[in-house]
């Protein structure tokens, strides 16, 4: 189990978000270069799972790989 913290403040100083993911869809770094879009489209898939709307990632065809790739580690 691993799980991610974030804070918005625009909502409030004081509000935390934290979202628990069962399995970890990635390694590292490393790993989330050599993947693939369809790979990467499943890591944020498996995030999007658990995000409230406003941290879900924009996966559209109109989204390159390193748009989608930063997002992911954006969040991690």
């Amino acid at each position: 189990c691993v799980a991610l913290q974030n804070s918005d403040p625009d909502i409030d100083s004081d509000v935390v978000i934290i979202t628990a993911l069962s399995t970890i869809p990635f390694c590292c770094h490393a790993d989330l270069i050599t993947m693939t879009r369809d790979q990467l489209v499943v890591v944020a898939d498996t995030f999007n799972t658990k995000l409230p709307l406003a941290l879900k990632i924009d996966t559209g065809a109109e989204r390159c790989d390193a748009f989608i790739r930063n997002s992911i580690e954006l969040l991690v």
